[in-house]
């Protein structure tokens, strides 16, 4: 998976965590709510208790209100005391009702109360130091007097009794009205909180199919063809997050299978071309040494002359094609390396001065390596730098630089050979180390060929791209750690 993709934020995590996030809260608001309501009608239901407690107090004030009257009509129509126990007894039981109101109403109505007694104070002392003396007296006169007041207050005492019961059953109804209004909107919040939570829910799984189950159907079809082995998909940019990281992978991965495809069925036909290659360089040799033997006779026989020209011509040809042979008989074999720690500044510069000896005149050749112990086959990698210098010097203008640096890496050593020719085209680049392909007149195609083998068997790589001076440069790249080998 690419940087890139693992970069991408986690969207679909995040959508599911929004939605449930979402779906919790409301559900937590509804919840609060139905508790606030259910709270506040358990409220409005213990005032309503209260306050029928508080209806029946006051009907019963009413009714002790009435009784006392009763037996203070008595008491003045008999015109004696008989009649006083009862009117204390009910005379006790207005005062009860009073003060058990006096607790239990609000404090807006206990004027009322207070008002109550003062009236029941005064037909007391009425009824006690005016009518009932006046009436055991014959007194008709004062009698009458305090007959009308007693009447007037006994009226007012009930009166206020009763409207005390119907003030506490208006509170009732207005309690009742409030937990009918509040349970009303308990229901509508909840039913609100529930229609949101499905919104939500419907909103959520939209997203998520949009989201996802399209995103899906399109890399499962992408999957298919990858199945398939139809490599040649670009699923791009589907989805967000990681559907997202998802599909760059499937391009990466995809890209990475057609890449190894297309390096197995070369090496497949690498193989194929090797095992071709040594039949024909096995079946070649043989004709071509017992030719160059019958030359070799003919030559020690003729001394001059025109025929001995034409030998020597036969004999030359006969030679480049026993080195064709000798090539493909190199490219077929698997590299046996003898690979031992090398001091590779040392190595390089005796490859420079043994390539300078085999010519007429000394290549500029120049050399800047670092020091390093390198695991290598030092037969080997010399013929793999001869072949570059050789290229190199057939590529360069006369008299041109050659270069060859050496630099050490964590893990690797790279060895570097660059010259001032024409360079090598990109579309060739692909190709460059193929077996037969050459730019080059009478060149066999087997020379790089054999380099990439050899370099591929101490576990490096060899590659071609433009130098600083427009000319080809050659890197190869060698590990420092060595599977096998002594130091």
């Amino acid at each position: 998976m690419t940087d890139s993709a693992t970069s991408l934020r986690p969207s679909i995590a995040r959508q599911l965590a929004l939605g449930y996030f979402g779906v919790s809260v409301v559900s937590v608001v509804m919840c609060a709510s139905l508790l606030f309501v259910i709270f506040d009608v358990g409220g409005l239901v213990s005032i309503m208790r209260g306050t029928e407690d508080s209806i029946q107090r006051g009907l019963e004030l009413s009714a002790a209100v009435r009784e006392l009257n009763i037996h203070i009509g008595h008491s003045l129509i008999e015109g004696d005391e008989s009649h006083l126990d009862h009117y204390r007894k009910w005379r006790g039981v207005v005062h009860h009702q009073i003060d058990k109101l006096e607790q239990e109403l609000p404090a807006s109505e206990r004027p009322k109360l207070e008002q109550l007694r003062k009236q029941e104070q005064r037909m007391h002392q009425v009824f006690l130091t005016q009518a009932l003396p006046a009436a055991e007296a014959n007194d008709t006169k004062a009698y009458r007097r305090a007959h009308h007041e007693i009447e007037k207050l006994g009226e007012a005492l009930a009166e206020g009794a009763d409207a005390l019961a119907t003030d506490s059953n208006s509170r009732m109804a207005r309690s009742h009205v409030s937990a009918k209004s509040a349970t009303n909107l308990g229901l509508a919040s909840g039913g609100a909180c529930v229609l949101i939570v499905v919104l939500l829910s419907v909103i959520s799984t939209m997203r998520l199919r949009r989201q996802v189950l399209s995103p899906l159907v399109k890399l499962t079809a992408a999957a298919e063809q990858v199945g398939r082995g139809e490599f040649d998909i670009e699923v791009g940019n589907v989805g967000s997050g990681e559907l997202q990281a998802l599909a760059r992978a499937l391009d990466d991965m995809a890209r990475e299978l057609a890449f190894r495809e297309a390096r197995l069925l070369k090496q497949e036909r690498m193989a194929v071309l090797g095992q071709l290659a040594a039949g024909v360089a096995h079946e070649l040799n043989n004709p071509i040494g017992i030719i160059r033997g019958y030359l070799k006779t003919m030559l020690s026989e003729v001394v001059e002359g025109e025929l001995r020209e034409e030998l020597v011509i036969l004999d030359e040809e006969a030679e480049q094609c026993q080195r064709i042979a000798e090539d493909l008989l190199s490219y077929s074999r698997t590299p046996v390396l003898a690979k031992t720690f090398t001091p590779i500044a040392e190595f390089v510069h005796l490859v420079r001065d043994r390539f300078t000896e085999r010519g007429s005149c000394a290549p500029t050749i120049e050399v800047d390596v670092e020091p390093a112990d390198v695991p290598i086959d030092p037969g080997r990698l010399r013929q793999v730098l001869f072949n570059l210098l050789e290229n190199a010097l057939e590529s360069n203008p006369e008299g041109e630089l050659v270069s060859v640096r050496g630099r050490k890496l964590s893990r690797e050593y790279v060895i570097e050979v660059e010259d001032d020719g024409d360079g090598v085209n990109e579309q060739d680049r692909a190709r460059i180390f193929e077996p037969f392909f050459s730019k080059r007149s009478g060149g066999t195609g087997l020379g790089l060929a054999v380099c990439a083998g050899i370099v591929g068997a101490h576990g490096g790589k060899i590659e071609v791209e433009s130098g600083e001076m427009g000319g080809a440069l050659f890197r190869i790249t060698l590990p420092l750690a060595a599977e096998g080998g002594s130091r």
